[in-house]
C-alpha cells in the first residue's frame, strides 16, 4: 500500500531539521561520540558536513552532469547488485562499500521495501528528481573517495581518549563522522531536498513495519 507522510507523524518534524541538528543526533548516538564535549561535537559535525559537501563539489566539477552510477563507472568502481540476505544481526543493509576489491554492493532485497514505499509525493519530497539507488550509490561513493584519498578520514580527525595511564593515551576514531560526511556528500552531489538521515529513518520505519507484517502473516 502506498505510504505518505501522514502515516508517519514524526516525519514532518524530522524533515524540517537541519543537517547540523541531524548530524549532532548521529554523533551523540555513536559509541564514542559522547566522549567529546559539546563544543567539540558541534565542531566535529560542522567539519564532517563541510568535508562531504566539499568532496561532492570537487567530484561534480570533475564529472558534470553524470549520475552517481556513471561517476562510479568513470572512476572504475564496479557496482553490483546482490540477492543476499540484507539482515545481519540487527543490521539491515541497503548498500555498502567494500574496499578490497573496491566495489559498491546494492542489496536488492534490502532496498525493495523502501522502494515500494517511496511513491509520490513522498519520494519527491525526500529525493527530488534523484532515484533511491542514486542516493545510496552517492553515499557509498563518498566512502570510496575517503578510502582512496591521501588525507586522513574524517572519522580519525577527532579521537577521544578511551584510557589514560600516566602520559599514555589510548584513543579511538568516531565512525559516525564518516556517515555524517557521506550524507552531506550525497545531498550536495544530488541536490537532495532533505539531508539523507531522513531517508535512513524512513527506511528503518519501513523495514520495521515490513518485518512486523511478515511476523503477523507467519502467525496466522
Amino acid at each position: 500500500m502506498p505510504h505518505g507522510s501522514t502515516e508517519m507523524p514524526w516525519l514532518e518534524q524530522i524533515m524540517a531539521a537541519s543537517p547540523e541538528t541531524l548530524g549532532l543526533v548521529m554523533l551523540e548516538a555513536d559509541p564514542h561520540g559522547w566522549r567529546l564535549d559539546r563544543s567539540e561535537r558541534l565542531a566535529a559535525v560542522a567539519d564532517a558536513l563541510g568535508d562531504g559537501a566539499a568532496a561532492a563539489g570537487n567530484l561534480r566539477a570533475q564529472f558534470p552532469g553524470l549520475t552517481p552510477r556513471e561517476i562510479a563507472h568513470a572512476l572504475g568502481l564496479p557496482i553490483h547488485s546482490t540477492d543476499d540476505d540484507p539482515l545481519v544481526g540487527s543490521l539491515w543493509r541497503f548498500a555498502e562499500y567494500q574496499p578490497r576489491p573496491s566495489r559498491i554492493l546494492l542489496y536488492s532485497r534490502g532496498l525493495a521495501p523502501l522502494d515500494r514505499m517511496l511513491v509520490d509525493p513522498l519520494a519527491a519530497r525526500l529525493l527530488g528528481p534523484a532515484t533511491l539507488q542514486d542516493a545510496f550509490i552517492a553515499h557509498e561513493l563518498f566512502h570510496h573517495m575517503e578510502a582512496t584519498r591521501s588525507t586522513p578520514p574524517i572519522a580519525r580527525r577527532y579521537r577521544p581518549t578511551l584510557f589514560r595511564v600516566g602520559g599514555w593515551h589510548w584513543r579511538t576514531g568516531i565512525a559516525a563522522l564518516s556517515e555524517i560526511a557521506a550524507g552531506a556528500f550525497a545531498q550536495s552531489l544530488l541536490g537532495l531536498p532533505c539531508y539523507p538521515r531522513v531517508l535512513d529513518l524512513v527506511a528503518r520505519d519501513t523495514v520495521a513495519s515490513s518485518a512486523a507484517a511478515s511476523r503477523s502473516r507467519d502467525a496466522m
